[in-house]
This record gives structure tokens, C-alpha cells and sequence, in this order.
């Protein structure tokens, strides 16, 4: 847009100038001084209709330049962004791709190396399972034999005692045998034949006779049987007899089973007490025990040293069973026992 700008100023002026006269009457020269300002105005009229003209066209050109710049920098953009998933995706699979296939060639190397372990732990487990039937049956026999070795030892001492004590034996066995039984029968066919061959008083003297020696053996039995009284009376004399207020509790043995029949689902339960008891308490027993066995819930798996023992003692009933059966299919049947037996889980309360 043209414009138009004036300017005023005042320029001060100075100067010295000489000068000379021709003599009229009497020539001469000089110096004269002079000062003063001079008013400017300065009009300034300034035309930018040319350079307005080529900002126009330099912005349209400007305008056009950046749209240009700003679609070739979205298609740019764009086209950065697709290479950059392409790049990104071929990157993603190659290297989940690697990756995969590394897992599969260390799964596959796992894999046979487990196969490979486990036929080992089983053929192991095989022979671990054949050494402990073989160390099995042969403890057994082993212990069986000491069973047997222990058994002599208890008859050797029962022999020893009794060589000890022969004449308390003896004399008990002659109790039993001449004064009883011998001199009993020998006596009566002594009576009988007497009866028929002498007198009536040697009859009698034959009755005294016995009589006093029944007397005998009824006192010699009456201090063997008053022996066990005489020692409970002296070792109650040395007891002092208290009375208790609260009643004593007594316990006796009672056995409790249930078993399953073979092809159904019914249970079987039964209870076994002693047999000196009467029916009543039996079956008072037996209601207590069932119902607090079925209903219990706190079953819990026995001790290491409770299986031991029973294991012990059901080996040496199943040796000295089996001892004398020596074919394949009682030894089969021994076998068989003994692996449920081993493979069995026994409970208690």
C-alpha cells in the first residue's frame, strides 16, 4: 500500500568569509562573519503497489507451497507408519516365529529326555519291586526261622524249669497219677477180689485203708488248691483296703469289622467281644461299637511302627501257613496275599 511521510528540519548554517575593497579613498580587506538556519521540508511519497503485488503473489505461491508440503508430509506420514507396521509385524513374527521354533526343538529334546528318564525310573522301579519281593519272602523264611529257633528256646526253658523244679512235677504227677487214678483202680480190684476171697472185716480194714488215703490225697489237694488263698490273703495283708467313691471303669477287648461284598454295594459290619460275657452286654457293645465306629469320621492312617509290627506278625502267620505248601499255585496265592497285605492302607481311630 503506498504512503506518503514528510519530514521537516532546520540546517544552521555558519561561516567566515574575507574579503577586499578596492581603495576609494583608501582601499582595504577583512573578515566577515555570518550565521544562521535554513527551514527544510522533505516530502517523501513512497509507491508499494509493486511490492504488494509480489507479496500477494509470494503468499499465494507460499499457500500453495505448504499445502503441498502438508498433503506430501501426510502421504509421507502414512506411508512411514504402513512401513513401520509392515516392519514392525515381520519383525513380531520372525521373532515369535524363532522363538516358537526353539520351544519346539527344546520341548521335543525335553520330552525325549523324559520319555528316555521315565522308562528308566520305571525298569528301575521294576527291579527295585522284584528285589523287594525276593528281600520280602526271604525275611520271612528268615523270620519264620526264628520263630521256630525262639519256639525250641521256649521249650528248651520249659524243660529247664521243669528239670529245676522235678520234684514239685513229679510229686504233683503222682498226686495225679498213684495217689489218684492208680491207687484208686487198684484199690477197687483189690476190693473186688477180696470181697469174693476173704472176710468182711478185711473188708473194712481195705475201706479204712482207702479212706485214710483219701484223706491224704483230699489235704495234699487242699493245700496245693489253699496255696493261691494263702498268698492273696499275704499279699492283702500288706494292702491297705480303701473304698472308692467313683466307680472304676473296666475295658475289655472288642473287635470291629466291615467289609464290602464282592460284586454289590452292600457292607457288612460285624463286632466280636469276649465270651465271658452274657448276650446282653454283646449286644449293648456291639450298638456302642457300630455306632461309633460307622459314624465316626476321624479315621487317620496307623503309625510306621504299629504297620511294622503287624506286618511282622502277619508274616510269620502267613510263613508258618505256607511253609509246607510248595506249589506253584499255593506259592501264587502266598504271593498274592502278601502284595495285598503290602498295597493295603489299615486305619484306626
Amino acid at each position: 500500500m503506498s504512503y506518503r511521510r514528510n519530514y521537516r528540519a532546520s540546517l544552521p548554517y555558519s561561516g567566515r568569509v574575507s574579503y577586499s575593497y578596492p581603495a576609494s579613498q583608501s582601499g582595504g580587506s577583512g573578515t566577515a562573519v555570518y550565521s544562521g538556519e535554513i527551514a527544510v521540508n522533505v516530502a517523501i511519497n513512497v509507491n508499494t503497489d509493486p511490492f504488494d503485488g509480489s507479496v500477494h503473489n509470494c503468499n499465494s505461491t507460499i499457500d500453495a507451497l505448504t499445502q503441498s508440503v502438508v498433503v506430501m508430509n501426510s502421504a509421507q506420514c502414512a506411508a512411514i507408519q504402513e512401513t513401520t507396521q509392515k516392519v514392525s509385524k515381520s519383525l513380531i513374527d520372525g521373532f515369535f516365529g524363532v522363538i516358537k521354533t526353539e520351544l519346539s526343538q527344546q520341548l521335543q529334546a525335553l520330552d525325549s529326555a523324559i520319555k528316555a528318564g521315565l522308562g528308566l525310573i520305571h525298569e528301575q522301579g521294576k527291579a527295585v519291586s522284584t528285589q523287594k519281593s525276593a528281600m520280602e519272602i526271604d525275611f520271612n523264611r528268615i523270620s519264620s526261622r526264628y520263630v521256630t529257633l525262639f519256639a525250641n528256646l521256649d521249650e528248651e526253658c520249659y524243660k529247664r524249669i521243669y528239670a529245676l523244679d522235678k520234684n514239685a512235677f513229679m510229686l504233683s504227677e503222682k498226686v495225679q497219677k498213684q495217689l489218684v487214678s492208680e491207687q484208686t483202680s487198684d484199690s477197687a480190684a483189690l476190693s473186688a477180689i477180696e470181697m469174693q476171697e476173704e472176710a468182711s472185716s478185711k473188708i473194712f480194714l481195705l475201706i479204712s485203708n482207702l479212706n485214710r488215703k483219701a484223706r491224704e490225697v483230699l489235704k495234699t489237694l487242699h493245700e496245693y488248691i489253699t496255696q493261691e488263698s494263702r498268698l492273696t490273703a499275704l499279699v492283702d495283708s500288706f494292702l491297705f483296703n480303701e473304698r472308692r467313691q467313683e466307680k472304676t471303669p473296666v475295658y475289655v477287648p472288642v473287635l470291629w469289622s466291615e467289609c464290602d461284598e464282592i460284586g454289590g454295594t452292600a457292607e457288612c459290619r460285624e463286632t466280636f467281644s469276649p465270651e465271658y460275657l452274657d448276650q446282653a452286654q454283646k449286644k449293648h457293645i456291639a450298638e456302642k461299637t457300630d455306632a461309633f465306629c460307622s459314624g465316626n469320621s476321624s479315621w487317620r492312617s496307623i503309625s510306621t511302627e504299629e504297620k511294622e509290627a503287624l506286618h511282622k506278625a502277619f508274616a510269620v502267620l502267613a510263613e508258618k501257613h505256607f511253609e509246607a505248601k510248595t506249589s506253584d499255585a499255593e506259592q501264587r496265592v502266598y504271593k498274592t496275599t502278601l502284595s495285598l497285605w503290602q498295597n493295603s492302607d489299615l486305619l484306626s481311630l
